[in-house]
């Protein structure tokens, strides 16, 4: 028996209201969709610009480090280079940084020296009246230095009980092994035995890691607030307080010494003898130098951290790292 035609126009509209229905699900799904694969799109080129924006970090870092390199060979706090929190607006964004000088700090590579018969490494009784001086008591200091040391040397005999190498490591409740290689950033001393995070916020302003064992210090870029670094060459030697290089530092030429003979004919050494040691580990020029910078794009950012070598008034990036920060 056929429906009547009152009841055949009711299942037509209910079947278009549901064709209706299907059609605008479909519609909104794609929609949906479309919009969320242009978000992704935009978000892919925007991670992409904010990338770049970092490279260019890396080769505007580096082209300011030849500019003046090529006008001197002597590095100071008025070049370039030294301004604090460069900031270059560009387009949809901007690039903000500044360098850090890694021959004005302590490098920590150097306590790789080993002893000289009974004779203590120069550069771990340094770096131990570094910590003294910086606050850290006297036990716990001995026991960073050579611990440090241990974790940079190559083998896994510690010289005095203050050390540790593997067994110490590998008894913690994360156990780990000893380096025993250069460190190349100073965030791994927070695993070296002893050095906690309060200890390494303290400490950290004062080193550096540089992939050399050389200590150089460039008496023309040490910060006046950071005079311990340079007190601790010397106090073996001369009988001076971290209160005379502070003033030294104070009185240092705007352009810095021309030489490290100018530096200790300042009149706080007299007629003071200084020998080959602490000669040697000084310097008025760099060639290691770390560019800390943010890239900002349409609100992302990308943080970098590059590492400059300079061999020949040329800058070389050895080291590129980079992490979004939003």
């Amino acid at each position: 028996m056929l429906a009547s035609p009152k009841k055949q126009r009711g299942i037509a509209l209910i079947t278009v209201l549901m064709i209706l229905a299907i059609m605008v699900t479909i519609a909104a799904t794609m929609t949906g969709r479309l919009t969320l694969s242009l978000k992704r799109t935009e978000g892919l080129i925007f991670s992409q610009s904010v990338y770049w924006y970092g490279q260019a970090a890396g080769d505007f870092g580096r082209m300011v480090l030849e500019q003046d390199f090529s006008d001197s060979s002597i590095i100071s706090l008025d070049q370039n280079w030294a301004l604090p929190e460069m900031v270059f607006p560009l387009e949809n964004g901007s690039i903000a940084g500044e360098f850090k000088d890694l021959r004005s700090c302590f490098n920590l590579n150097t306590l790789a020296e080993k002893d000289k018969g009974d004779v203590r490494a120069r550069p771990v009784k340094q770096f131990e009246s570094l910590l003294i001086e910086l606050g850290i008591n006297d036990y716990t200091a001995e026991m960073i230095a050579e611990s440090s040391r241990d974790w940079i040397d190559t083998d896994d005999e510690s010289n005095v009980a203050q050390g540790a190498e593997d067994s110490t490591y590998q008894a913690l409740a994360v156990a780990h092994l000893a380096a025993n290689n250069l460190m190349v950033d100073i965030s791994e001393l927070r695993a070296v035995q002893g050095v906690g995070q309060k200890i390494f916020e303290r400490i950290a302003p004062y080193l550096c890691a540089i992939p050399s064992a050389e200590q150089k210090i460039n008496v023309n870029t040490v910060q006046i607030e950071q005079a311990a670094i340079l007190y601790v060459l010397f106090k073996d030697e001369l009988s001076l307080s971290l209160e005379d290089f502070t003033q030294l530092l104070e009185d240092r030429p705007t352009s810095g010494w021309n030489s490290v003979n100018d530096f200790l004919a300042s009149s706080v050494f007299g007629s003071s003898s200084i020998s080959s040691d602490v000669t040697n580990e000084l310097s008025v020029t760099s060639d290691y130098f770390q560019l800390n910078a943010v890239a900002d794009f349409q609100e992302r950012s990308n943080a970098i951290q590059v590492l400059y070598e300079i061999n020949d008034k040329k800058a070389t990036v050895i080291r590129y790292q980079s992490g979004g920060l939003k």
